[in-house]
């Protein structure tokens, strides 16, 4: 059988990858790891991609944040180079890579870790919804699609979990014949630790292997008592309605605060470690929740149904950005009684445990109820209720929490850190020799592939919910144009990717809804191949033509 254009280009870049590392793929990318701003002359001396195309800006984070993510940039804008685009690649500081997209909307392609959390659809709406396009609403694709937006709406209004099932594979159908948006890879969710201080590594579906439910489950050993981590960048804020969604900072706040509802590994409300211990759904639009009547906050007042409801209160009132989603169901809360909570919908929420109680922390009307403008608070020293509390915080350096006796799901490690360590070859060193003993966020790279199978290291890995999503600007000229990203997905080198830059630890990428969802998922779907050739065919079909440079010329009358 003939080799086709995908088998011939991937075993180039798995031969570069192998020659050279890192190297050898930068330079099959054609890019040094900067700024990439080389353009062709395209027909009567237009210097743009073609008729019809403009230049496209890859933006990407630079190489010192994350370097097989910012390699994996440059090789795909060194791909769509060959397809026939003008590409430019921008690096920048996470920061500000991430408000050009999510704010400014001021991007051609981006790439970065997307969590869906325990309710895939309700992100999805958040991300596709025709209404969210407006400047940090959540839509940074500027995908439009009514008859999606319905069965999103659809799904969310249903309280019959198996009718969401069918919704929920029709959404994911449409997606994925639309490419909005495509998992470059299906990233797997790893536990990275020192095996001779810790243990019983379990994992829940939102947050992987540094969730709630893996704090109070680990057991420690060799006499150690603290679990010791780290981050490459510093904690920002202590403000827990503040935080803008940053990850780093929701690891600390999950332990800190209580929720309404916590999630078990099977991705079930359970509410043996929840603050409420029972509720039920008294209409399509009230939930009612019976709170805990013997807990506390940490600095000793009573937490009580009237905290609750002022949370839930006040988020709303004060519309947190943080929970612009959330706020979007809700209407009003009461506390009924001291251990009786009522929250009021203002449209029905079928999956509401999953998409509100579970991620809404909450706060202590005593230490809230003056503040004006909440997102903007500095908070330096924050009073939760959940099984660890704040010991110290010291800015661009390390943070540290200490156990909560008195919580009704405790830990088992009297104290927590985590230290700012910027360089991988640091913190490698550290988690062999015991100074650290966990790595919170399961890196895949490099790092992790030369360490696995040191005698002091522990791994474990589970299919995660998370992919490296890669993002078309429908707002620019020509990504607009269904078949131009479907043929820009067909030339993203999925599997060369997954087994040079990642060492094979994830799987390519193939759904937004990934099967870590169970009966949510459906393998029921388009699939793309890895192939220039199929790129280009798909393009010529759609009245695409290329010029004598090979550059890539928009059809007739766009």
């Amino acid at each position: 059988m003939a080799e086709d254009d995908s088998q011939v280009e991937r075993r180039k870049f798995l031969k570069a990858a192998t020659a050279g590392g890192v190297a050898g793929m930068t330079a099959l990318a054609g890019c040094s790891g900067g700024n990439s701003n080389n353009k062709k002359d395209g027909k009567n001396g237009n210097a743009s991609a073609g008729k019809g195309l403009s230049t496209y800006t890859y933006v990407n984070n630079a190489k010192s944040y994350n370097p097989p993510r910012h390699d994996a940039i440059n090789i795909i804008a060194e791909q769509f180079k060959n397809l026939g685009l003008d590409m430019n690649v921008d690096v920048l500081e996470w920061g500000t890579l991430y408000s050009r997209v999510s704010e400014e909307y001021n991007y051609s392609f981006a790439t970065w870790h997307t969590f869906f959390v325990s309710e895939p659809v309700t992100e999805l709406n958040t991300l596709f919804n025709s209404k969210n396009t407006g400047p940090g609403q959540g839509n940074y694709s500027g995908y439009k699609n009514p008859d999606l937006d319905k069965k999103m709406k659809n799904y969310l209004a249903e309280p019959n979990s198996d009718k969401r099932v069918d919704l929920a594979h029709q959404i994911q159908k449409t997606l994925m014949d639309e490419v909005p948006m495509m998992p470059i890879t299906q990233m797997p969710q790893a536990a990275i630790y020192n095996k001779n201080q810790v243990g019983n590594w379990q994992a829940d579906l939102a947050n992987g292997f540094n969730s709630y439910w893996t704090m109070i489950n680990l057991e420690m050993k060799g006499g150690e008592d603290t679990l010791k981590g780290y981050w490459p960048e510093t904690l920002s804020t202590m403000n827990v309605l503040g935080h803008n969604g940053e990850s780093k900072h929701v690891y600390q706040f999950n332990m800190m605060y209580d929720f309404l509802v916590q999630l078990n590994n099977k991705a079930e409300p359970d509410p043996k470690v929840s603050l409420a211990t029972d509720w039920n759904r008294v209409d399509e639009t009230t939930m009612e929740y019976t709170i805990r009547t013997d807990h506390s906050w940490h600095d000793g007042k009573d937490l009580t149904a009237k905290d609750v409801a002022f949370t839930y209160n006040y988020i709303i009132e004060n519309e947190v950005p943080l929970y612009s989603t959330q706020i979007e169901y809700l209407k009003s809360a009461e506390a009924v009684d001291e251990s009786t909570v009522r929250i009021k919908m203002s449209k029905p929420l079928g999956p509401f445990n999953l998409a509100v109680a579970n991620l809404i922390p909450i706060i202590p009307e005593h230490k809230w109820a003056d503040r004006k403008n909440p997102s903007k608070a500095n908070i330096q020293k924050p009073v939760g209720s959940g099984p660890m509390m704040f010991d110290y915080w010291e800015k661009g350096s390390e943070f540290g929490m200490k156990k909560f006796d008195k919580h009704f799901a405790p830990v088992s490690f009297k104290k927590r850190f985590w230290r700012v360590i910027p360089e991988s070859s640091t913190v490698w060193e550290n988690l062999r020799n015991g100074d650290l003993n966990y790595e919170p966020f399961g890196r895949i790279d490099r790092s992790l592939d030369q360490n696995q199978n040191h005698k002091n290291i522990g791994t474990k890995f589970q299919t995660a919910p998370t992919f490296w999503m890669f993002t078309p600007n429908e707002r620019q000229k020509g990504l607009d144009d269904v078949q131009l990203r479907k043929a820009l997905v067909e030339t993203i080198p999925r599997t060369p990717i997954v087994e040079s830059v990642l060492y094979g630890f994830p799987k390519p990428g193939s759904n937004v809804i990934s099967s870590a969802f169970g009966k949510l998922h459906t393998d029921d779907v388009t699939e793309y191949k890895e192939s220039k050739k199929a790129a280009r065919s798909r393009l010529k079909e759609a009245g695409y033509t290329w010029d004598d440079n090979d550059m890539l010329q928009a059809p007739s009358g766009n």
